[in-house]
């Protein structure tokens, strides 16, 4: 006989063994946790010792009062949801209810799932991380542009500033190349040797003259750009949080941006808790691995973990190991974040072991490969059909022809 199967659904719990009804426990509106002890205790009474369940909490349950556990396949689940009615009916739990009252049910059960899935907090940080992504993209694009304005009339300042973010703030706040002065520089922490070479620049400056409403204009745009500086810091503070929050462990060891961009490509931290290491290591670069299975070229070694310092600033012989190790530390971390969620304290230590050997393992880079030499064939040049060119046959490998001729009666030779 099968194993039988705990089913949970909003209005009851209902233990089944193939398709006959052993239990239910209907929901009153008491505590679930109430509701699935009392299950417990009905199973042991019934003698029932191994258990098939749907949820966590239910294997907790169980496994307390010493009734071994599995968790259900995404097959067996669907199964379930396709004969919910007929289930509940042998229960005897539906009542004689009318069919527009267990419509009325299944849809109010349906809203209930539909607003927990969306008040899960992985899909709010994936949203977060993709704004911020979003948010550098625009920041980048507003500030270079503001740079390139200003740079019509004070062309050197880009030459002694190269971020582009501290170039709006003196625009915003000197404007003409007229105003700077090493007072005003001063305030803005750029004195000493820069605030001088500004102030020189400026007054040797080869740029053109700007309008009031072109200045008003590039004093806007850079206005903007450092608005969307301050709100891209207090995102990027909320997805910091919410990672060591949710995901404490893949905080750890990829990092809070470099995590959550992994949450989002994967589809939730469930999802990624699900995925093999192999794949984490490639997220973000499906592009490249499906070009290389078609093409046959060489696989990438990373993706998004490319991201990590740990791999960017490794030789490039140590990234794919080193991508590897990161991707199996990261599939640990999100199996222990989403199903036990607390942190563990070796995982940071594991990696940073693993890191090191690797780095004196392969020190030195590995020997360059041997050039493999590819003959091409013109389209001219035809295979021999008759086996390997050699003695007796023609230089296009053809076998020589000889045709005789069967002597006639009376004839004595060819």
């Amino acid at each position: 006989m099968p194993d039988p199967i705990l089913y949970e659904t909003d209005s009851a719990l209902v233990l089944l063994r193939g398709s006959d009804v052993v239990l239910s426990e209907p929901a009153d509106g008491g505590d679930r946790d109430e509701r699935l002890r009392r299950m417990a205790e009905g199973v042991k009474r019934k003698g029932i010792s191994r258990l098939k369940v749907s949820s966590i909490a239910a294997k907790e349950k169980m496994e307390e009062a010493g009734i071994e556990t599995s968790i259900l396949t995404d097959e067996e689940r669907d199964d379930l949801e396709s004969r919910r009615s007929e289930i509940l009916s042998r229960a005897g739990l539906l009542g004689g209810a009318s069919v527009g009252e267990a419509r009325a049910r299944a849809i109010a059960a349906a809203e209930q799932q539909v607003s927990e899935a969306s008040s899960k907090e992985d899909l709010h940080l994936v949203n977060a991380i993709q704004a911020l992504d979003e948010l550098d993209r625009f920041l980048n694009i507003t500030t270079e542009r503001t740079m390139e304005w200003y740079s019509l009339h004070f062309p050197e300042l880009q030459d002694i500033l190269k971020d582009n973010l501290e170039l709006a703030k003196l625009v915003v706040t000197v404007g003409r190349r007229d105003g700077f002065d090493l007072d005003v520089l001063e305030k803005q922490g750029l004195g000493g040797k820069r605030g001088e070479a500004i102030v020189l620049a400026a007054e040797k400056s080869k740029g053109g003259t700007i309008s009031d409403k072109d200045l008003k204009r590039v004093v806007g745009l850079a206005e903007l750009a450092l608005k969307t500086s301050v709100e891209r810091e207090k995102l990027a503070e909320a997805v910091e949080s919410t990672m060591n929050k949710i995901a404490p462990n893949v905080t750890a060891v990829a990092g809070a941006t470099i995590g959550a961009r992994l949450i989002a490509r994967a589809g939730g931290l469930e999802r990624l808790a699900r995925l093999p290491a192999s794949t984490i290591q490639v997220l973000g670069a499906e592009k490249a691995l499906f070009r290389a299975i078609r093409t046959g070229s060489r696989p990438p070694k990373h993706g998004i973990l490319f991201q990590h310092e740990a791999v960017h600033t490794a030789p490039k012989w140590q990234r794919g190991k080193i991508a590897r190790t990161l991707a199996n530390k990261i599939a640990i971390a999100a199996r222990i974040d989403y199903y036990r969620g607390e942190k563990a304290g070796d995982l940071t230590g594991l990696l940073e072991k693993r890191l090191a050997e690797i780095k004196i393992k392969y020190k030195e880079p590995p020997p360059a490969r041997p050039e493999q030499r590819r003959e091409f064939r013109r389209n001219d040049q035809q295979r021999p059909r008759y086996g390997r060119p050699g003695a007796g046959r023609k230089p296009e490998g053809r076998k020589e022809k000889r045709f005789y001729k069967k002597p006639r009666p009376g004839q004595t030779g060819v």
